[in-house]
């Protein structure tokens, strides 16, 4: 589908995941233009590892034609979807995805994420780890700098995928009305307030890794974490795991010690 349309990926970045989408996108034949405030000289890295490949560029601006006049724009989880050209981008008409939407999209196999304010890197590697041995094909990714398109084409129904997301992952994930099978939630405590409204606002980005999940999928959480108890407390979808030491007088929430 993506074939013949003009597509801009705002964001190239220097993580990785710039460079999977624009590898992914003009590998299925879309007429693709990157663009990013950076000059070309502090985005070699990304520049090298796409040289070859048939990508326009816009490098050091953005200009507002490159998205209001694009097919699909795909914008880079660190740009604020406030960002004004997206905007201009939406009252054109034009669909704005993020590339981990397009991944979770496209992907046909089953999905454990793990978030969280800190540890999520370490404990979506170990989770990685961890399933190994069972004998199917894991595929680690996410946030944690691994961009996973580019490996679409190679998955199976029957291998297991474990991603990293972030808040902002999360925030997007939500207009697909999407949940992992197994989520991992490892604490919450303040962050990325210079781009969420406020705590309550980053909170409710990370309660999408279990907001659409049904009584089949799982979801795991830290018992010390007073706040994630709370979200026991008013009610999950999902069944319970836990992990890590109860809060002071073990109380997790009612019929569960």
């Amino acid at each position: 589908a993506l074939a013949g349309m003009r597509v801009t990926l705002m964001g190239l970045g220097l993580f990785g995941g710039g460079v999977g989408a624009a590898r992914f996108l003009a590998g299925r034949g879309a007429e693709l233009l990157v663009t990013d405030l950076r000059p070309p000289k502090r985005l070699a890295p990304s520049l090298a590892a796409l040289e070859g490949l048939p990508i326009s560029y816009r490098l050091g601006e953005h200009v507002e034609d490159d998205l209001t006049g694009a097919d699909l724009v795909i914008a880079n989880p660190a740009v604020p979807r406030a960002n004004p050209y997206l905007r201009a981008a939406r009252r054109a008409g034009v669909p704005v995805a993020s590339p981990m939407n397009l991944f979770l999209t496209l992907c046909p196999a089953r999905v454990a994420a793990v978030t969280g304010s800190n540890g999520k890197s370490t404990t979506t590697a170990l989770l990685a780890a961890m399933l190994e041995p069972i004998g199917r094909t894991v595929w680690l990714g996410g946030n944690i700098g691994v961009s996973l398109l580019p490996s679409l084409d190679r998955m199976a129904a029957q291998d297991l995928i474990v991603l990293e997301l972030s808040s902002f992952q999360l925030q997007d994930a939500e207009a697909l009305a999407w949940s992992p099978h197994m989520a991992v939630v490892t604490n919450l405590t303040p962050n990325h307030l210079d781009r969420h409204l406020d705590l309550r606002d980053y909170e409710e980005a990370k309660q999408v890794i279990w907001r659409f999940q049904g009584e089949d999928d799982f979801l795991v959480l830290n018992a010390g974490d007073p706040v994630l108890c709370d979200w026991v407390r008013r009610g999950v979808p999902s069944r319970l795991l836990f992990f890590g030491p109860a809060p002071e007088g073990g109380e997790l929430h009612v019929g569960m010690n």
